[in-house]
């Protein structure tokens, strides 16, 4: 097909709205994945409710790759949708089941209104709250899955402090809730475990998308003379990354590996297990082992938080060897990690 030389936005406004046309008629929707037909023979069908940025938000990446590895290995029938803000919700939750879901999994505490909502009209559909804490007695048809993210947050303090040479670190959270908190109070006391003095800048960006906002904000703190910066910002963070890559200092990252970003900069990364955890949990389900009408904690212990597998490859080999033995500790309850502004770090032999 030849196009001409010269034409006018008309034009290729009519060549758009053909595209879309094409695509809404055959049934395909921009920012989700369907469902096979009906007919498909899976042994189970589950959903997934992302942000309006879909599986390439770092915080829904990994629990869809879970979910992928579900379809290959569970014979399950998988599906993501997309929520434009908290009030989408309900109409994300009803869209999946209406297309057959038995299980749906949520993502943060934002979901778990619209959720207990519709668990009470649904008692058969089982839904899972990922990184969500959740007050109270629960439906018995809903899991919450909280994350002991102060356990992996105090290892890259560790990292930090021991990288850092001008003594000064930072931190950038997306937002200052309840499950923002654990990561800073963890890193903090990583950070003060090697060195006590060690100055630590926080900064809150309020935001998850705004790149932009994020690299403002480390620059004033590369001003402050910060070497070290630590995000837990979702995509915003990459400004971040890409702020200390420039000014030649270090980085961890957060939800998922973010050393392609910048690897040479890049020490380590926070990771919640997402797709590890919601993989095991549509197991037990398939196999009738898990208990819902409750909440869950995971840790290191549980492998729901880890840090990056390149870490090791971006630290002195007795920094690496030192940082595994005090995870071990943890793992094996000689390290307690403070997770709010009034616990204490504990350490026994």
């Amino acid at each position: 097909m030849m196009f001409p030389t010269k034409v006018n936005k008309p034009f290729w406004t009519a060549i758009c709205l053909i595209i879309i046309g094409v695509m809404l008629f055959s049934g395909c929707s921009i920012g989700e994945k369907k469902l096979p037909s009906d007919e498909a023979n899976y042994s189970i069908r589950v959903g997934l409710i992302t942000s309006q940025e879909g599986v390439d938000d770092p915080a829904y990446q990994m629990a869809w790759e879970g979910l992928q590895k579900a379809e290959q290995e569970l014979n399950a029938g998988i599906q993501f949708v997309a929520a434009q803000n908290e009030k989408d919700y309900p109409k994300q939750l009803a869209d999946l089941k209406s297309k057959g879901c038995q299980v749906i999994f949520t993502i943060g505490n934002s979901a778990t209104a619209a959720v207990l909502e519709a668990a009470k009209s649904n008692p058969k559909i089982k839904y899972i709250c990922l990184d969500s804490s959740i007050d109270g007695q629960l439906p018995e048809n809903v899991l919450a899955v909280t994350y002991r993210t102060e356990e992996a947050a105090f290892l890259a303090g560790y990292i930090a402090a021991k990288t850092t040479t001008s003594h000064v670190v930072g931190y950038i959270a997306g937002d200052n809730q309840l499950t923002s908190k654990p990561l800073y109070y963890g890193f903090r006391a990583g950070v003060r475990f090697v060195h006590p003095n060690c100055e630590i800048l926080k900064g809150v960006a309020a935001t998850y998308t705004n790149k932009n906002r994020v690299e403002e904000m480390t620059g004033a703190m590369l001003e402050s003379q910060a070497d070290v910066v630590f995000h837990t910002a979702g995509m915003a963070g990459k400004g971040m990354i890409e702020a200390m890559k420039d000014a030649g200092k270090y980085a961890i990252g957060s939800d998922v590996d973010q050393n392609d970003v910048a690897p040479e900069t890049v020490l380590t990364s926070v990771i919640k297990e997402n797709g590890q955890v919601a993989y095991d949990i549509i197991k037990q389900i398939e196999d009738n082992t898990l208990v819902f009408g409750k909440s869950v904690s995971y840790g290191l212990a549980e492998n729901g938080v880890s840090l990056a597998e390149k870490t090791n490859t971006m630290l002195p080999e007795d920094t690496y060897n030192q940082l595994m033995a005090y995870q071990q500790k943890i793992i094996d309850g000689k390290i307690t990690v403070p997770s709010n502004e009034n616990g204490k770090l504990v350490v026994t032999n």
